[in-house]
């Protein structure tokens, strides 16, 4: 297959969730696929750029246009806010340059992917009648944003009119696609309820991680690593988050929550989370220790250096990779309900919504530290059975080989 899919966003580095769920997954398709990611990037004005992420999987970004890039400058004057993705939607010309590739792609691919709704519009209506479309949803957009709007410093009309463009660009996607995904199924019951469709038109393609089958750093090494940190006798906790608003606020709540607990320990912040560290925050009576976007095979060494992970989540949409990437790696998590979102369980981590859940789970861990590694590596077992980005990509293919389930009649109420 020829597969094209759009993003509105360059997808490498692989810094935040996005950019890992493009990385992770298209380079997992087989090779018999030609898969050419088309992102409409605001940053690149100077010339075109084309680099692959696997040898059947090339990014091509053309130049974009120069007024949509002072376009989004204003608007972030103006709102505070970064609206690259709502701009697409009908206040960008978009360039010649990328209209041209978006052509040149449609002429001859077999499937168009839309991921996120900002470009399927467009895309959708261009698209010829052979080829399928597909509406890969990362969360539920229109919620996401009518939280995200809210915070901007423009006017509550002006918001308010993004809001219902994205309202009608995500319920647009999500009809007139040939099929829709979701990465998990509160998001596939929302997306039905919101716009009207059965939910046999979605499909769950969830989020996942590359588990190993077991630690790659052993006991002794580890327990090395963490002497040469000047850490040796220190409890860790690890975060790995990216610098996005909700995993901001969470890490917030999260650094009070680990305060009122009573940890003295030491947490590892990996990832553009450090970036986010705010000088006006509390003072704490643990330590930070700021590491930044690493490598992933430095970020796995730390994941497996760590006992545990604080995993609160308060807002947001989708699912979090950084759970994924938790479990996979066997790292004791300390979570809330909706941290944990689209699995099942609570056998796997140590349920708690409070600092004082917070502060027994710690002393489990602490007291109890065979039975600790036990439930975690139950959590990592999930991970391999559900959230593995190679059994993830399988299936999608599959689906795609078979043209999905298609597209219900307009008469069919929703399932």
């Amino acid at each position: 297959m020829k597969i094209t899919v759009l993003s509105t966003f360059d997808v490498w580095p692989a810094i935040d969730g996005g950019q890992m769920r493009y990385c992770s997954i298209w380079t997992k398709f087989s090779n018999s696929n030609a898969i050419t990611i088309l992102p409409y990037e605001f940053r690149n004005t100077a010339q075109e750029r084309r680099y692959h992420l696997a040898p059947h999987v090339e990014v091509w970004l053309p130049k974009a246009a120069a007024g949509d890039a002072r376009h989004f400058h204003h608007m972030m004057e103006v709102s505070g806010l970064w609206m690259h993705d709502v701009l697409c939607i009908a206040d960008y010309t978009l360039s010649p340059e990328y209209l041209c590739a978006l052509h040149s792609q449609l002429a001859d691919c077999d499937v168009l992917v839309a991921a996120h709704p900002y470009l399927a519009a467009m895309a959708f209506a261009l698209a010829p009648a052979r080829v399928l479309t597909v509406y890969e949803s990362y969360n539920v957009e229109y919620d996401i944003k009518a939280q995200y709007l809210s915070t901007g410093s423009a006017s509550r009309n002006l918001m308010g009119r993004y809001l219902r463009q994205v309202e009608q660009v995500e319920r647009l996607a999500v009809q007139r696609a040939n099929h829709v995904t979701a990465v998990s199924e509160a998001d596939r019951q929302r997306l039905a309820a919101l716009y009207g469709v059965p939910t046999r038109k979605i499909s769950l393609v969830p989020n996942g991680v590359n588990a190993p089958q077991a630690p790659s750093l052993p006991a002794a090494a580890a327990a090395q690593l963490r002497a040469e940190m000047g850490l040796g006798g220190a409890v860790i906790g690890i975060i790995v988050a990216s610098s996005h608003a909700p995993n901001v606020e969470s890490y917030r709540r999260t650094r009070l929550m680990l305060q009122e607990a009573g940890f003295t320990g030491t947490i590892l912040l990996v990832g553009n989370i450090a970036t986010a560290l705010q000088p006006d925050w509390p003072d704490i009576g643990f330590e930070e220790r700021v590491f930044g976007f690493v490598s992933d095979a430095l970020k796995i060494t730390l994941l497996e250096c760590a006992d545990f992970a604080p995993h609160f989540i308060f807002d947001g949409a989708g699912t979090n990779l950084k759970l994924f990437e938790y479990m996979g790696h066997g790292v004791p998590i300390i979570a809330n309900g909706f941290g944990v979102r689209g699995t099942e369980g609570d056998d796997w981590y140590w349920p708690t919504e409070d600092a004082a859940g917070l502060r027994r789970a710690l002393a489990d861990i602490a007291t109890h530290p065979l039975q600790a590694r036990a439930r975690a590596e139950r959590g990592r077992a999930i991970a391999r059975a559900r959230f593995d980005w190679a059994a993830i990509a399988t299936g999608f293919e599959a689906a795609m080989r078979q043209g999905f389930p298609r597209s219900p009649t307009e008469a069919e109420a929703p399932a």
